[in-house]
């Protein structure tokens, strides 16, 4: 894959802590959440992994278990890709239609072996 696909909108760190309910300086180090930028300006998160109050735990997951072998805009570009594992809906439009997390997870693990890279 040459070019990343980039979902937004953006919050930024304080929106995100707001939203999510995590301070803001512990944001940046979650395995959790995925953000992008912070080397001359401060980090923007993308909106699509936070509830109103805390963050969407699906996404969460998957994010959770993509972080040990990819980094944020692989995994944000992952999210935006249709998916083998998933019948070929991007995880983002599989976990907004409310589908099982375990499943999304599994397409998660999936992207680690190489079956569907992220």
């Amino acid at each position: 894959m040459s070019e990343h696909i980039l979902v937004g909108h953006f919050l930024t760190r304080a929106q995100a802590s707001h939203r999510s309910g995590i301070p803001p300086n512990q944001l940046v180090a979650r395995p959790d959440v995925i953000h992008i930028g912070g080397t001359w300006l401060e980090e923007v998160y993308f909106a699509f992994q936070f509830g109103d109050h805390a963050l969407r735990p699906d996404l969460a997951s998957a994010v959770r278990i993509l972080h040990s072998r990819f980094d944020d805009e692989t995994i944000a570009d992952w999210l935006a890709r249709p998916n083998d594992v998933l019948g070929l809906v991007t995880p983002l439009t599989w976990s907004a239609m409310g589908h099982d997390a375990h499943r999304l997870a599994a397409a998660s693990r999936a992207a680690l072996s190489g079956t569907n890279s992220a």
